[in-house]
């Protein structure tokens, strides 16, 4: 894992775009990341992290406030890192969620997080992917890191390796626990612990099943459970078993079952005994009742012979009549048809007079009527063709007049073409005559404006040009004053020159004019001294005064220029005159202009005039042809329909039409054909009627019957028949089983009732004690059978809970030597031991970087002790002291020592945390720790080092605030702090 770029917006204390070349500044392997505390260094790891994970390290990340407060809102927070995984180079660009000024209206809106991912090719960087959960798991994989493993490699974080050097060893394990996977073997921890409370569970349960057997028996066999068979004793110690209290309890149940079984032989003899009585006494009583019931019988029957005598006449007579009933109901139903048929012909012979006209009904009239109702129904098409020329003649006429009106307002409308296109001619020539004058009146237009704006301007700056005058005059009689003071001050210096020379002399110092060594007499000042301060301060405000006359009078000048352009470019007219003349070039242009605007519309006007008018003369040319088409058609259409309603008209006769005279024919030949079918009716209806009466007269006769009517009378209904012939066949069958009831011989000579209540509580009382007795059998047989059933399942139990007995004191053993209790000594938990071995791991390699950092003086040691008040050991760590042979607390060590032990420390666990994940190559790696606890000589065991971690293409980068780093690493980045938020010096 190599980082080329960095670059961030918005992020920390940086509030604008800062971009860093880790490849420029790291070209040396070695460079210094320097700045004051709190100027943002470790922000530009944190961009880094960000950037590949979305978060930051440490209690940066809690508080999610990643963008600058010193940013402007239209800045955008963002980290753009250029990074290689893994051979593969890569652009991340992240985005945090944030809070942005809405583009329509005011106010604030989210905007979402962002991640894209972009891979170098040889056609340049091509995206691999937009999605921030499809961006993070491909970085990911290729930097096979968790982000707590990359800021303990990568980041050696400030401070938290020295607190890990001085941690016990509960909060040392919880660190190596972010860095080394021991999720497997807390897993293994947790899973044995489940099983532990899974076999002590399966072990209780059992417990309970026995001791619910062992209620079970005590309930079945009515007895108490002895006190070393207590629920909380079952199964608690081996070899404890209940099987030789069951034995006893089956052997009393035994000896009762077999009492219960003599008991219950004894009860069922004497119920079979008095059941025998019973069932003799029983029988006895029935026949009493048999011989009872069949004497009251007969007197019933004997009572009705005499209302059956009748009855049977009626049947004797119905029988004989019976079989000429079919002659009988055809003779009735023939005289029925007869009268029907002679109805129905006096109907049809009615109707048929109302139309019949004095002529006879018969075949031949009905077949003349029906050939000429063919005749008329021919000429229905014609009828039909003759309605539809009828509405073609309407049609076509109403179609004629309306192009005769049509054709009459085309001729009309052709008159006034000309003239409507002459008119838009005139348009068209206006128009494009504006068009041509619109550029010269809009040149005017613009130069009058020009005009009135540059006399408008010289106005306003003749008024600046006179206080720019005034400025100048003042100024000019500022500096004369100035200059006369100036030289008024030098005279008045040079008259007491002597004074002032003098003020420097003394005896035995040469004087500067004559180099005499004596002063008799010194000059003195007669008035108010003048030093050369007093001048100086003359003459600066004397050229003071003469700088600011010359810059007016430079822009009193320049006044003057411009307002002689300005004056050249309105001219000599007054304001108003040009403000009237630009107010009628304006009216002039705007009119010119919206003329010539309106010329495409007019050629297009009159080019749609044009078309209108050559469609509207195609259109009156067309129309005219249709109407001579028209009025052929309907001449041709009238003659047709004059022939067609000729030739209807002598069809239909007096009759008003063809459908009409079909109709009324139609009627008549269906009544004349009505009435002939039903005078051969009649005739067939009499004549059937006729030899059915005969015929059953003879069959009446013969049956014995005087008459028809007779007959009829005796004739019984089915219904009623039957009825009757049933209550005479049952009185008779009913007599017969009578009379033989009475004649059995067990009826006869019976002896006197016996008393069956007194032998049926008797047989009670007997069958009471019977089945008591198998009451009591049965119980105590379900007794036996419960108990050995019980008693198998007990032994069933007693192995099983042997079995969990064992399994669960196993279980426990084992969940308690991996949770550091029981058998193991060290009371170290599994995990705790895995972890320990990657320390001793952690040691060795830190080891060898100690000794150079130290002079050979200390060595790691891993510690399996105990910590503090009986604390899980394990994880405890010491330094060796050669210098003394001793091992010693990593708390003893000086700050200078802590910190060259919490650096290797930092470097040996990011070598096996990289190893531990795969081999992962760092060759980017940054050392965030204080270098001001260390003497010079220290320091230079430290540098020494580093420089061994650059070896084979690594950089190294070191975040320090220490000033003597600067003079030790050449390549350096330097952050610099202000107000308005952090930037890298230039």
């Amino acid at each position: 894992m190599r980082v080329h770029t960095l670059s961030l917006s918005a992020f920390g204390p940086f509030a604008d775009r800062v971009e860093v070349d880790l490849d420029d500044v790291g070209r040396d392997g070695l460079f210094l990341l320097w700045g004051p505390t709190g100027a943002g260094k470790t922000t530009l790891l944190d961009a880094v992290v960000y950037a590949l994970y979305g978060t930051v390290p440490g209690a940066r990340g809690e508080e999610k406030r990643l963008r600058s407060d010193h940013a402007a809102e239209q800045v955008r927070t963002e980290v753009e890192c250029e990074v290689t995984l893994g051979g593969e180079r890569l652009l991340v660009t992240r985005r945090p969620e944030q809070q942005r000024p809405k583009r329509r209206g005011t106010g604030w809106t989210t905007e979402q997080a962002k991640l894209t991912v972009q891979r170098w090719t040889a056609a340049g960087w091509e995206p691999v992917s937009t999605r921030i959960d499809e961006g993070s798991e491909h970085l990911r994989s290729r930097l096979g890191l968790s982000a707590e493993q990359f800021c303990q490699v990568v980041l050696l974080p400030q401070g938290d390796f020295a607190r890990f050097l001085r941690a016990e060893p509960e909060d040392r394990g919880r660190l190596l626990r972010t860095l080394f996977d021991v999720g497997r073997f807390a897993r293994v921890e947790e899973w044995l612990a489940d099983q532990r409370s899974v076999a002590r569970g399966q072990w209780d349960e059992a417990r309970l099943r026995a001791s619910t057997l062992l209620a079970r028996v005590a309930q079945v066999a009515d007895v108490d459970v002895p006190e070393e068979l207590a629920p909380e004793l079952v199964g608690a110690a081996p070899h404890a078993s209940a099987g030789a209290w069951v034995q006893r309890v089956r052997a009393e149940v035994a000896s009762r079952r077999a009492d219960q079984e003599v008991e219950a032989e004894r009860a069922a003899a004497e119920v079979e005994r008095v059941d025998a009585v019973l069932a003799a006494a029983r029988a006895e009583v029935d026949r009493h009742t048999r011989r009872d019931r069949a004497r009251a019988e007969l007197g019933r029957l004997q009572a009705e012979e005499a209302e059956l005598v009748p009855l049977r006449a009626a049947l004797d007579a119905g029988g004989r009549a019976e079989p000429v009933r079919d002659v009988l109901e055809a003779a009735g139903r023939a005289a029925l048809d007869a009268e029907g048929a002679a109805a129905h012909l006096e109907s049809v012979r009615h109707r048929w007079t109302e139309v019949a006209a004095g002529r006879p009904a018969d075949t031949v009239l009905a077949r003349a009527l029906r050939d000429e109702v063919a005749a008329l129904r021919a000429l229905l098409p014609d009828v039909d063709r003759a309605a539809a020329l009828a509405r073609e003649v309407g049609e076509a006429t109403r179609r004629v007049e309306t192009l005769q009106t049509r054709c009459a307002q085309d001729e009309a409308t052709a008159q006034e073409w000309p003239t409507r296109l002459a008119e838009q001619e005139a348009r068209v020539g206006e128009a494009a005559e504006a068009a041509s004058s619109l550029p010269g009146l809009t040149a005017v237009l613009e130069g009058r404006r020009t005009a009135l704006a540059a006399a408008r301007a010289a106005g306003s700056l003749a008024g600046r040009r006179e206080q720019q005058r005034s400025d100048v005059d003042a100024a000019r009689e500022a500096w004369l004053d100035a200059r006369e003071t100036w030289g008024d001050l030098r005279t008045r210096r040079l008259d007491g020159m002597a004074a002032e020379l003098a003020a420097g002399l003394a005896d035995g110092q040469d004087c500067p004019v004559c180099g005499a060594l004596e002063h008799p007499r010194l000059a003195q000042h007669d008035g108010t001294v003048v030093t050369q301060a007093d001048e100086d301060a003359a003459r600066a405000a004397a050229e003071e005064s003469e700088a600011r006359l010359t810059v007016l009078r430079t822009a009193l000048e320049e006044t003057d220029r411009e307002l002689a352009v300005l004056r050249a470019q309105a001219g000599p007219e007054p304001l108003a005159d040009k403000e009237a003349a630009l107010a009628e070039a304006a009216h002039q242009e705007a009119r010119a202009r919206t003329a010539a605007g309106a010329l495409d519309g007019a050629r297009r006007a009159l080019t749609a005039l044009a078309a209108q008018r050559d469609a509207a003369l195609a259109a009156a040319a067309t129309a005219r042809e249709e109407l001579a088409r028209l009025t052929a058609e309907r001449a041709a259409a009238q003659e047709t329909l004059a022939a067609l309603q000729q030739r209807l008209r002598a069809a239909q006769g007096e009759d008003q039409g063809i459908a009409p005279r079909i109709t009324r024919l139609t009627t008549e030949a269906e009544r004349c054909e009505a009435l002939v079918e039903a005078e051969g009716a009649e005739l067939r209806a009499r004549t059937a009627a006729e030899a059915a009466r005969r015929l059953a007269e003879e069959r009446v006769a013969d049956a014995g019957f005087p008459d028809l009517l007779a007959a009829a009378d005796a004739l019984l209904d089915r219904a009623t028949a039957a009825s009757a012939g049933r209550r005479v066949a049952e009185h008779d069958q009913r007599w017969s089983v009578v009379t033989a009831t009475l004649a059995e011989p067990e009826l006869a000579d019976l002896a006197p009732r016996p008393d069956l209540d007194a032998l049926t509580d008797s047989c009670r009382g007997a069958t009471r004690t019977r089945e008591a007795a198998v009451g009591s059998l049965a119980e105590v047989r379900r007794c036996a059978d419960a108990l050995e059933s019980l008693t198998a399942d007990l032994t069933e139990i007693e192995v099983e809970l042997d079995e969990r007995r064992a399994h669960a004191e196993q279980v426990t053993a084992l969940a308690d030597l991996v949770n550091g209790r029981g058998s193991n000594t060290l009371r170290m938990r599994l995990q705790s031991f895995v972890l320990a071995a990657r320390l001793e791991q952690v040691a060795a390699v830190a080891s060898r970087r100690l000794r150079d950092m130290s002079g050979g003086r200390y060595t790691f040691l891993h510690s399996d002790a105990q910590g503090r008040h009986g604390a899980r050991g394990g994880l405890g760590l010491d330094v060796l002291d050669e210098y003394t042979g001793a091992r010693r607390p990593t708390k003893t060590l000086s700050g200078g020592e802590s910190f060259m032990a919490s650096l290797a420390l930092a470097l040996g666990l990011a070598d096996v945390v990289s190893a531990e994940s795969g081999g992962v190559r760092i060759d980017t790696l940054f050392v965030d720790e204080g270098f001001g606890t260390l003497d010079p000589q220290s320091l230079d065991a430290v540098m020494t080092v580093l420089d061994e971690l650059r070896r084979g293409g690594r950089t190294v980068g070191v975040i320090s605030h220490v000033e003597e780093l600067r003079t030790r690493i050449s390549s350096r980045l330097e952050v610099i702090a202000s107000r308005e938020g952090s930037r890298l010096a230039s």
